[in-house]
């Protein structure tokens, strides 16, 4: 088969026809190195004996249904450890799908989505058009060169992302926003619950208040903000859906003392109307935006990621927000 030698061979007979088994092994199952093994197998029955029936088949601990679905469209088998197969050739037929991964690997998981990677990950889905160079991202983003390197690396492996002379974009925006919210879990030092006596207008215009002393920055890169809308009151004004009552916030030490005086919170255990959450990043603050003049809230992918975490309301919320606030920055991406 010429100088590209696949890793082994199977011979086997299946009725009266004899195949041959192009198998090629990885020790890492991640779509990009899955494609690439297809692409070896296919060569090496491309450059094997003419009239030899042979069929390529990738082999790996685990392949995601990611892989999988590569593996399929290039029509290439494959089969893993965990029990996922698929062999298409002759007269047999095996497609065979296991719903768990035992070789999950959790620490790369965490990694990519972690609330430092977060950053990174907010600052590219924002526009997942442009293209960044790692020096420019990692100056967005506020985090160093060798993490925006990392992240960059297994957006690629992945298949998220597209590199090219040094710049990185993300390719597939809905995939990765789907795997990031069903690995997200909220990043918080501490919760707070607070009850207050206003409601209607006279508790609009006090959390404007609150804003006002303390709920902005002057500038980016002078001061991050100290209070955000976060969860379903950032929706509220980004992309109302059905009314729930209480009102979030993330808050640093200076925003909660605006909202408590402005508020008149006061602590409760139970039957809160406001929750503020202090973050353990302040990543969070960095791609805030402004839903009205004077008020300031968690940006389009964190305020998602948000409501798909808090229960089945949340994600019918999530859906909806998606559909009027992300669809329409992202046309076109699908």
């Amino acid at each position: 088969m010429g100088s590209l030698r696949p890793d082994f061979l199977i011979n086997l007979g299946s009725g009266s026809e004899g195949w041959t088994l192009v198998c090629e092994v990885k020790s890492d199952g991640q779509p990009r190195n899955v494609r690439y093994a297809a692409l070896q197998v296919r060569d090496c029955i491309g450059r094997g004996p003419k009239g030899q029936r042979m069929y390529p088949v990738v082999i790996a601990p685990y392949i995601s249904p990611a892989s999988q679905a590569i593996c399929k469209e290039m029509e290439v088998g494959y089969a893993d450890l965990a029990g996922n197969s698929h062999l298409a050739f002759g007269d047999i037929y095996i497609d065979r799908q296991v719903t768990e991964n035992p070789f999950h690997r959790r620490r790369e998981q965490r990694s990519l989505f972690s609330p430092k990677s977060a950053r990174v990950l907010r600052v590219l889905l924002t526009n997942p058009l442009r293209p960044w160079k790692v020096e420019d991202l990692a100056r967005r983003a506020r985090v160093s060169f060798g993490l925006v390197s990392n992240v960059r690396k297994m957006l690629v492996d992945r298949e998220f992302g597209a590199a090219k002379r040094g710049d990185i974009r993300v390719s597939v925006p809905y995939r990765l926003l789907e795997e990031w919210q069903s690995a997200y879990v909220p990043a918080r030092s501490a919760r707070k619950l607070y009850y207050t006596a206003l409601h209607g207008p006279k508790l609009q215009a006090a959390i404007e208040e609150a804003f006002a002393v303390n709920g902005f920055a002057k500038a980016l890169n002078e001061k991050l903000p100290s209070l955000l809308l976060s969860s379903f009151s950032a929706a509220r004004w980004l992309a109302p859906y059905a009314r729930i009552s209480g009102e979030y916030f993330y808050a640093d030490e200076d925003g909660e003392q605006a909202l408590v005086s402005h508020l008149k919170l006061e602590p409760v255990s139970r039957g809160e109307n406001v929750v503020l959450d202090r973050p353990k990043d302040d990543g969070v603050y960095l791609e805030s935006i402004e839903p009205k003049k004077g008020l300031r809230s968690t940006g389009l992918i964190q305020t998602y990621l948000e409501l798909h975490a808090t229960g089945e309301r949340g994600r019918e919320a999530a859906v909806h927000f998606r559909e009027l606030a992300i669809d329409p920055v992202w046309k076109g991406l699908a």
